[in-house]
């Protein structure tokens, strides 16, 4: 981050830092993104009286203010100020705060390459980060040793155990409890639309199985007055609690569970669920005729359910599933066309027919006819692909035209024209008819490894930045120290009676104590770059393994190649590269990779 210079500036006696730091901004006029403050002080002010001002508190009054038995009190107001010193903002810590809307709770939370160094230079970091971070929440300053050294200990303990923390409880009002009123979730529903990011069509029913729990209701928490985090005194004026509307459902379907808690509802069958009218209502008939919009539901969130779905056309001008259909469950068998704009998800998938052009299938395992649409899965066999898209483990495929695969393995009884083969391990080919065809070994060929891939890559690029930012921060330390080194070069030179004298002047003092504290900065800062640097080796060596995993690639064709096909090495690790290999008309020959070469070969 590269903020720009200026004097840093001390500010007393701040009761809205944000405000502080928003009116330095402009006039300054150096955007607040690059402005960081440190907390120097704190105040802490308390009237008793609405009349009164705030007085501050001091000596034994401030002793008892640290103790939970005098702040739970109800009879006075509390206020604190903050002595703030703003300076250049060079790093981000990407530590946040999460306070609870009722301020009864408060989390820090730690981005994903956070690292935990074992020094008490940087802890005193992290508990200053903190501080600034509680001022600009308006969260109160009290018992502030416990608090660090509880987080100390546990970060200690996160180290120790090769852990990554993600969220930690750093603070909870001692008596104060929110009141939180009751909630009732349809838990299929819910679970469904949080998985697909978009909300469930009206007319859907949801998956269940035995032991699975279809909805719960919330009890209400009355809740308790007290003083909340921001050091608000929260009086509870709740008088009707409410209570759950009655639930009508059939006892040999449902198991009703209480606890103190909430009250759940849990299936004892498998079955389609909706919940209408307070009323809890299943579907257990899968067996259809012509499943269309008007006259059926979506049925989602079946995969896992063990219920199985057989949909049959009512005649040979009409589509088994019509368009806009959304079906789910543990297998699906469909005998007949599936129409336009339908996506089915399924363990296991069967289509004795032909999919339309904009048909998603998702499965483990499926076995299709004519295939236009969309493959996702894992295993996926086909009679006749045409034009279809397939993204899998492995294929097998009889007649394959205009297609484009990507998968581990490709095995193809009959290849006709201008298909594109992705692949990392083997395609096997029976019968070549056709030319414009194109293969491209790649190790990003299967979805799960170029996820993986890119996944890795997004991690190097994200260290890489914060090690440049870091690498910043410890330069201007060098440069500050540097700066400082003659005059501890003559303190370190002189005998102990000058050093001792020299020492009690202020401003050799404070270039003394500056100069070790930049030495202990730049101690920490080197330890995280060294950090930073192993973690990226560490993927880099990760996505050689995942590039070598192409090394045993190869085409077994077992005809001769007909007109012209283009063969293609695609490389990504350790830098992009691409060869290609032209195969001409009536050539007979295997294509592998050699191993040493990293380069392709023709082999007969």
């Amino acid at each position: 981050m590269e903020a720009p210079s200026f004097i840093p500036q001390v500010i007393r006696n701040c009761e809205d830092v944000n405000k502080e730091l928003q009116k330095f901004s402009l006039a300054s006029k150096i955007h607040q993104d690059y402005l960081w403050f440190d907390v120097l002080n704190f105040q802490t002010l308390i009237k008793t009286n609405e009349k009164d001002g705030y007085q501050p508190l001091s000596g034994n009054a401030l002793a008892q203010f640290e103790k939970d038995d005098f702040y739970i009190k109800d009879n006075f107001s509390l206020l604190q100020t903050y002595d703030i010193r703003i300076y250049p903002k060079t790093k981000d810590y990407k530590l946040k705060l999460e306070l609870t809307p009722q301020a009864d709770k408060l989390y820090l939370v730690f981005d994903e390459h956070f690292i935990i160094i074992n020094d008490d230079q940087f802890f005193e970091e992290i508990f200053s980060v903190i501080d600034s971070l509680m001022a600009q929440n308006k969260v109160i300053f009290r018992q502030q040793y416990e608090q660090r050294e509880n987080l100390k200990a546990a970060l200690k303990n996160f180290q120790a155990q090769g852990a990554q923390p993600q969220k930690l409880l750093l603070k909870t009002a001692p008596d104060f409890i929110p009141h939180t009123p009751s909630e009732f979730r349809f838990l299929l529903k819910n679970a469904w639309e949080k998985d697909k990011g978009t909300k469930a069509p009206k007319n859907s029913l949801f998956g269940t199985s035995p032991d699975v729990s279809i909805a719960e209701y919330i009890k209400p928490i009355k809740g308790k007055n007290g003083r909340n985090l921001k050091g608000l005194y929260i009086k509870i004026d709740i008088k009707d609690i409410d209570q759950m509307p009655p639930l009508s459902y059939n006892k040999n379907f449902i198991q009703r569970e209480e606890t103190s808690e909430k009250i759940v509802f849990k299936s004892l069958i498998n079955g389609y669920v909706k919940i209408e009218n307070d009323t809890i209502i299943f579907n257990t008939d899968y067996e259809f005729t012509s499943m269309k919009t008007t006259n059926a539901p979506m049925l989602l969130g079946g995969v896992e359910s063990g219920i199985t779905l057989v949909i049959k056309s009512e005649d040979e001008f009409s589509d088994a599933v019509g368009s806009n259909m959304i079906l789910e469950a543990s297998k699906i068998q469909i005998i007949g066309s599936v129409g336009e704009n339908v996506t089915l998800s399924a363990q296991e998938i069967s289509i004795q027919g032909q999919t339309h052009q904009s048909t998603t299938i998702k499965a483990q395992e499926a076995k299709v006819t004519t295939h236009k649409g969309r493959f996702l899965g894992e295993h996926f066999s086909v009679r006749n692909l045409d034009t279809g898209f397939i993204q899998a483990s492995d294929c097998s495929i009889e007649v394959a035209s205009g297609a484009t695969i990507y998968a581990k393995k490709i095995a193809i009884k009959t290849l006709k024209s201008n298909n594109k083969l992705h692949f990392s391990q083997e395609c096997e080919l029976q019968e070549i008819q056709g030319g414009e065809n194109r293969f491209v070994i790649s190790s990003g060929a299967d979805i799960k490894t170029k996820q993986v891939m890119e996944f890795i890559h997004k991690k190097i690029a994200l260290l890489k930045s914060k090690m440049h930012t870091i690498a910043q921060e410890y330069q201007l330390f060098v440069t500050k120290a540097k700066k400082n080194k003659p005059i501890i070069d003559k303190i370190k030179s002189a005998d102990k009676t000058t050093q001792i004298a020299m020492l009690a002047e202020n401003d050799i003092k404070r270039t003394y104590d500056q100069f070790i504290a930049h030495i202990k900065k730049l101690k920490v800062l080197k330890r995280e770059l060294i950090g930073f640097q192993n973690n990226i080796k560490d993927l880099n060596a990760s996505l050689l393994e995942i590039e070598n995993e192409t090394l045993g690639a190869r085409i077994l064709a077992k005809s001769e190649w007909r007109f012209e096909n283009e063969v293609i090495y695609h490389q990504d690790y350790p830098k992009p590269n691409d060869e290609i290999l032209i195969l001409a008309d009536g050539e007979n020959i295997d294509i592998r990779i050699d191993p040493l070469k990293r380069k392709m070969i023709k082999t007969h």
